[in-house]
């Protein structure tokens, strides 16, 4: 059977815009812009191996599905007051929460293309991004926390019972943990910088989750200067074998291109051989719903087209970088403090996943 890819996208993303007030910040609409950009010049979109789904917003009730209506209100309230925002290091127009359920709209419509069986795989380019919002509150750019909304969606539109949420955005998945920390029927996981290092500071090997669902949360921080050796190391000595055993119906990526190693925000070295290498192996055993997440240099179309060929599985591009000067370039310690985590988060996950 053809691998097919459903895109979807938010074209109203450009109304949340910092500029409208006053002031600059990397989460703005030149990072969709771009991609959307290098998929018309690279003509990523074919409409047959990918092809463009219109989507509608989403309702004030599937925001509902995970957030508080207080925190919906103050949101409103925001809108309409140019002064304030609904959480730390977060901005909001006043058309904000138009975009943000049109956004939401395309992740739910992404999540529909696959879940129907229209599409074996699908990528959700939106903006703003989600993985930092929690239930009463948001963060870290993020309003609404659209991988939660989708898993509750999925749910209780089609009863899927065993869901994986994926995040692999340099700052941890914090909002999700807080929606699924004690749900055994959602199994997250988190690879990201150590939090010790980088915001939002949440998210550590230690962190499991709550009974019922200790071990169905699992934060893999990794040391500045990670790079491609050791994402791989940790796809296929905890991710796959988890995944294995936990058999997800569908698989959630938060996809954020932060980890990257021209990223300005973080200190991760991913290069786009890395990325490929997760999400190939991800899409070659089960259905991928991508969400775009972070993200904040000029290489987003180029990773979005890498993104796109390891979920139909073709060959990647060329990697122009040099991975044995990067790694020479490192901290002596780094492979020391990865070799440390993993073996530590191997050993708190052994007796739920038998890892050793």
């Amino acid at each position: 059977m053809m691998i097919n890819i459903g895109i979807t996208f938010n074209e109203n993303h450009y109304l949340h815009d910092p500029v409208l007030k006053g002031f600059p910040c990397p989460e703005n609409p030149s990072r969709l812009n771009d991609i959307l950009e290098y998929m018309e010049d690279h003509e990523l979109i074919d409409g047959v191996k990918c092809h463009v789904y219109p989507s509608e917003p989403a309702s004030v009730e599937d925001v509902l599905r995970v957030h508080k209506a207080d925190y919906v209100s103050h949101m409103v309230e925001c809108t309409k007051d140019m002064h304030r925002s609904p959480g730390k290091d977060v901005y909001i127009c006043p058309s904000s929460l138009d975009v943000a359920l049109q956004a939401l709209g395309c992740v739910l419509n992404a999540g529909d293309l696959v879940a129907m069986g229209k599409c074996t795989h699908s990528f959700a380019l939106v903006r703003p991004p989600g993985h930092h919002a929690g239930p009463d509150g948001s963060s870290g750019f993020c309003l609404l926390n659209h991988s939660g909304i989708l898993v509750k969606y999925l749910q209780e539109k089609y009863g899927l019972e065993r869901i994986v949420v994926l995040n692999i955005d340099a700052h941890s998945s914090d909002g999700t943990y807080s929606v699924f920390e004690a749900d055994p029927n959602v199994l997250c996981i988190s690879i990201h910088q150590d939090q010790s290092t980088l915001y939002p500071y949440k998210g550590f090997i230690r962190d499991i989750g709550v009974r019922p669902a200790l071990g169905y949360c699992i934060n893999m921080e990794m040391p500045p200067e990670s790079s491609n050796p050791e994402y791989g190391i940790v796809y296929d000595e905890i991710v796959e074998k988890v995944l294995d055993r936990f058999d997800p119906e569908v698989v959630i990526l938060e996809c954020g291109f932060d980890a990257y190693y021209k990223e300005p925000l973080t200190k991760l070295n991913l290069t786009i051989n890395g990325y490929y290498r997760i999400i190939f192996k991800l899409a070659s055993k089960w259905n991928i719903i991508t969400l775009l997440e972070g993200g904040y240099h000029d290489d987003l179309g180029l990773l979005t087209s890498v993104v796109l060929r390891a979920l139909l599985g073709e060959d990647n591009v060329k990697d122009e970088v040099d991975l044995i000067d990067l790694l020479a370039s490192r901290h002596a310690k780094t492979r020391k403090e990865f070799e440390n985590n993993l073996s530590t988060l191997k050993t708190i996950l052994d007796p739920y996943w038998g890892l050793w």
